[in-house]
């Protein structure tokens, strides 16, 4: 019946308060611009990669023609909708039946998730594939059977290509989580004796990581094409990988930052956060926004001639993605209320429990840490925590990661966390080729 209810309140959020349709502007219409060139067959120019090509592509092939946007309506609309099932699946897998009924409950009634699918960005898409990524990871990891272990890991690297392919902060989610993995693998129970004994304990780790990057090897090899195409032959995945967050977010206590122009590649841009923080500088820099080298060089200098502006600023950038009062661009509509209340929910009923969920797993000791569930679930909240701390930060980049929030704090209340990593059930699959053993 929850569930129902989001449906509905989704429904009657996108088509009667806030329509895509009205709210085309800044990140918003530059994918649908580049949608619309890609349906019109032009080539893509390099600036068309400061962000990742599959949310445009992905409008384009609903919108050929350039005609309407009811298409990409209904569809953003059907992935709002589902999205609460993908994350109740995450929790599932990861901890348990009633861990996955209370996560459907509670990300469907989530504020964020029915906001940005009323928006036209690619938040909805990617919360909705890395949802799927991630429950494949674990279920390869868990599961009993070879054959199911197999298609979990294949399907999860599918998923996680087109997660990155509308975000690039997929690909470092699923490294550090793969990290974990292979150090939760190398340290469980059972792993002592001579190195080939640990090498031995880690070829299961490894044959998952391989199929993962066998089963998102398609999708990434044709973005990585698009890309490096568009770049000029300068290799690139998915696209966002030019270092100008990088100087965005190491440049001093700046609104924006104009970039030189370069025939049509004029930009200037900006980071919510610095708006919220009444950042009032503008800065100019000589060279192109594509210009990644350069980008990394400028940043690079001005870290080294005030490191300690530079640390502050990353622990800034750590304090507003999971601290910051409001999330964009829910603060310049009518709804802001609900956005900023959302913290507030996030705050007391995701962010709190996560914490006393990771300590009560942390008493009891270093390698039950490492071998746990709960560690696993949190890897991707660390990849985001590394990632913005060396770029810049905003709620908008959490609120995906909210699904491991939801996952993790879900298994808490609920009881299933202590069940599933107080050494009760096994946490390595005898699918994979390794015996089970407990945290």
């Amino acid at each position: 019946m929850v569930y129902a209810c989001g449906i509905a309140l989704r429904i009657l959020y996108t088509l009667r308060i806030q329509r895509p349709e009205s709210l085309i502007y800044s990140d918003m219409s530059l994918y649908l611009g580049r949608a619309r060139r890609m349906a019109a067959g032009q080539p893509l120019m390099p600036y068309d990669v400061s962000q990742a090509l599959g949310y445009p592509a992905f409008l384009a092939f609903l919108n050929p023609h350039g005609n309407s946007l009811s298409r990409a309506v209904a569809a953003q609309l059907v992935v709002s909708c589902l999205l609460p099932v993908a994350v109740g699946l995450l929790g599932w897998v990861a901890f348990g039946r009633r861990t996955g009924l209370l996560a459907v409950v509670f990300a469907s009634l989530y504020f964020p998730f029915i906001d940005y699918g009323a928006l036209f960005l690619a938040e909805i898409h990617f919360i909705f594939w890395l949802a799927l990524a991630f429950a494949g990871f674990l279920s390869a990891r868990r599961a009993r059977r070879r054959g199911l272990a197999i298609a979990a890991a294949l399907g999860g690297g599918f998923a996680i290509s087109v997660a990155a392919s509308f975000k690039a902060l997929a690909l470092p989610a699923a490294f550090v989580y793969f990290v974990a993995d292979g150090i939760a693998t190398a340290f469980a129970v059972g792993a002592r004796g001579a190195w080939w004994s640990w090498l031995a304990r880690l070829r299961p780790w490894v044959l998952r990581g391989t199929l993962v990057v066998v089963g998102a090897l398609p999708v990434l090899a044709v973005m990585s094409r698009a890309c490096t195409r568009a770049t000029n032959g300068r290799f690139c995945i998915t696209g966002k990988e030019m270092g100008s967050d990088l100087l965005l977010g190491h440049y001093g206590r700046i609104a924006d930052i104009e970039w030189k122009r370069d025939s049509d590649d004029q930009y200037s841009f900006g980071s919510p956060s610095a708006e919220l923080r009444h950042y009032d500088t503008h800065a100019r820099v000589p060279f192109s926004i594509t210009d990644g080298p350069a980008n990394r060089k400028e940043a690079f200098q001005w870290i080294g001639r005030h490191p300690g502006e530079a640390i502050v600023l990353s622990i800034d950038h750590v304090y507003d993605t999971f601290f910051g009062s409001s999330m964009w661009p829910n603060y310049n509509g009518r709804s802001w209320p609900v956005g900023n209340l959302s913290q507030y929910v996030f705050i007391a009923l995701l962010f709190v429990p996560t914490l006393l969920a990771f300590a009560t797993v942390a008493r009891r000791g270093l390698r039950a840490t490492v071998t746990s569930q709960t560690a696993l679930a949190m890897a991707p909240i660390a990849a985001l925590t590394i990632t913005v701390m060396i770029a810049t930060g905003e709620v908008r980049y959490r609120i995906p990661f909210d699904t491991f929030f939801i996952a993790i704090a879900c298994a808490y209340l609920a009881g299933e966390l202590t069940r599933i990593d107080d050494g009760t059930t096994p946490v390595i699959p005898s699918g994979t080729g390794a015996a089970p053993a407990r945290s």
